[in-house]
């Protein structure tokens, strides 16, 4: 764990001659945290800002009293992103991003290179202008700086927000996780560029990037051949499971630091190899509270790095932000169209992508050092990042609301225009003011034999129902028949609240547990009731037991298809064997009792 904090090494070494020791810092930095989360939550702010501002504030408060310890944690912070990414990789579904197809992985790939291309091509235009743009380079050797700012989207902040609303699963979700892992690819390319550009010892990239993939391909023979095994002998041991993880998590992470690449990128593939085994969920468990403590120190460290800020630096750096937003927007939504995901999606995911990576701060120290970057621009990067964060907290949120407003601004128009085009989703939902009797959770096998059944027998029951769905290519099928749609992950409960379920009569799960992903019909349940307990709830179980399970949390109804199909398959069973009787008498029977029979 030293080798990739070395400064942390030094901690016992003169912490108490230069100030606190370490322990006592991080201890201190906590209790601030703390007392300020529990002051913005009451304020309904996001926790994000909490820990930043108290690390703000406990360095311009307590600063000398620190001494060498802010350096040093905020060396150990970065702990926080190793095991954020490692946990991204227990979580992460590489079948299903794979699935994405083509044209969106083209998209996600090529994001951050066609922003950095075009934000550099702004700032050369401006200067050969003679104009200066509030929040942007105003030198050539700082435009890339405020390029890569532009183009990178913070991994901690989003994955920690996007998993808090449940919204990791869902297609914006994963398209959005899948863009910040290419992004970070990215990021590895920008910072060596910078070090060789102030006169750092970078490593080459072609070096770096092939030593990269053969210790990634190493990392992953070993671990399906040996720690497969390890982990098999282990899992009567949650516990000795969980550290045995860790430890393969830091190895994983040091052997990519040795060959030039990020620790972090490391933790990914050490997660996506434990990922693959049956055993993740243990690990996820007991890891998840590691992640969430050293992502907490790794916000408030960030907030004790930033300067004092000026009136201009403020300026500045929330015209940066502006900016940011228009990059997502005008550059990455129009790839995201043209990969077919519809407007819902192609919005939301730049939204979620709307701040800057704290990545930029590994390469700020580095401009202003090598005196490309001045002390006032790397401020105005900080402050951008932080005013980022907040802007973010709150859009990603409210991202699936924001989209669908901005879409409806866009497209008009197409709304209402009789039959969209193949590929893009139809905007079907309900206006905040509407509301459905009857709202059906997911569009799948059951769904769609259950709509067929209303048209032929109550086809009035149609313009009554809901479907809250995220499959975008069901939308069109689903209004076909008669039924208005809503995209929406429907494991999210903001989602829920949003489309209506407070004011429903009737819920509806057609799915079962078997198919469902992230949630389960009883949790669906848990949750529909308490937005609204009068709603009758109508579930749908693999078997009694979980139709059991579903009547004693006070489902109105639990269908059990497998169940109900029984009779039906006994009965055709009988029709069966009573035919076969039927023709081996006649097949036995005399020709002459054939023909009487005829």
């Amino acid at each position: 764990m030293l080798m990739l904090v070395p400064c942390a090494a030094r901690a016992s070494e003169g912490g108490h001659e230069h100030g606190l020791g370490l322990v006592s810092a991080i201890g201190l930095a906590i209790i601030a945290a703390s007392v300020l989360m529990l002051v913005f939550n009451a304020l309904k702010l996001p926790a994000l800002l909490a820990y930043i501002v108290s690390g703000l504030v406990m360095a311009t408060v307590a600063g000398p009293l620190l001494g060498d310890s802010i350096e040093i944690m905020s060396h150990v912070s970065h702990l926080g992103l190793v095991f954020l990414l490692f946990i991204i990789g227990l979580e992460m579904d590489l079948r299903g991003i794979l699935n994405l197809g083509t044209r969106t992985a083209m998209a996600v790939l090529l994001q951050a290179p066609i922003a950095i291309a075009a934000v550099l091509g702004l700032q050369f235009a401006a200067n050969s202008l003679g104009v200066a743009i509030p929040g942007l380079g105003t030198q050539i050797p700082s435009f890339f700086y405020f390029a890569v700012a532009c183009s990178l989207g913070s991994t901690a902040v989003v994955v920690k927000l996007l998993g808090d609303k449940f919204d990791l699963d869902s297609k914006a979700g994963k398209i959005t996780v899948l863009t910040l892992i290419a992004q970070d690819i990215w990021a590895v390319l920008a910072l060596s560029y910078v070090a060789s550009m102030t006169g750092g010892e970078g490593v080459s990239i072609v070096l770096m990037l092939g030593g990269g993939l053969g210790a990634g391909v190493v990392l992953v023979l070993f671990s399906r051949y040996v720690m497969s095994r390890i982990m098999t002998s282990l899992a009567k041991s949650p516990d000795l499971m969980a550290l045995v993880s860790i430890g393969w998590c830091f190895l994983c992470a040091q052997a990519f630091s040795l060959v030039g690449l990020s620790a972090e990128m490391g933790a990914l593939v050490a997660g996506l190899t434990v990922g693959a085994l049956p055993y993740h969920v243990e690990v996820l468990a007991k890891v998840s509270s590691l992640r969430d403590f050293f992502m907490a120190l790794f916000f408030v460290a960030l907030g004790m790095t930033l300067p004092m800020p000026s009136w201009n630096i403020l300026l500045h750096a929330l015209v940066l932000v502006l900016i940011v937003i228009l990059v997502r927007l005008v550059l990455f939504t129009p790839t995201l169209f043209l990969s077919r995901l519809g407007p819902i999606v192609s919005f939301t995911v730049p939204i979620n992508l709307a701040q800057i990576s704290e990545f930029t701060l590994l390469l700020v120290p580095l401009g202003i050092a090598g005196k490309t970057l001045t002390t006032d621009q790397g401020a105005v990067i900080s402050y951008g990042l932080m005013l980022s964060v907040v802007v973010t907290s709150f859009a990603v949120a409210h991202n699936y609301r924001i989209a669908r407003l901005i879409s409806r601004l866009v497209f008009v128009q197409r709304a209402v225009a009789p039959g969209a085009a193949a590929g893009t989703d139809v905007d079907a939902s309900p206006g905040h003011g509407e509301r459905a009797d009857i709202v059906m959770l997911g569009f799948f096998i059951n769904a769609e034999a259950l709509t067929t059944e209303i048209k032929r027998t109550s086809p009035d029951l149609l313009q009554r129902i809901l479907v809250i769905d995220y499959n975008l290519q069901n939308h069109n099928a689903i209004v076909e028949h008669g039924l208005r749609v809503a995209y929406g992950d429907i494991s999210n409960p903001e989602t829920l609240r949003h489309h209506g379920i407070a004011g429903a009569r009737v819920v509806l799960s057609t799915i079962s547990n078997t198919f469902l992903r992230g949630i389960t019909n009883q949790d669906l349940a848990d949750r529909v009731k308490h937005i609204n307990p009068d709603a009758l709830f109508i579930a749908t179980a693999d078997d009694e037991r979980g139709a059991t399970d579903l009547l004693g949390r006070g489902v109105f109804r639990a269908v059990v298809p497998p169940a109900h199909a029984a009779p039906v398959y006994m009965s055709a069973i009988s029709d069966a064997l009573s035919a076969s009787d039927s023709v081996d008498r006649h097949d036995r029977a005399d020709p002459e009792e054939r023909v009487l029979e005829e």
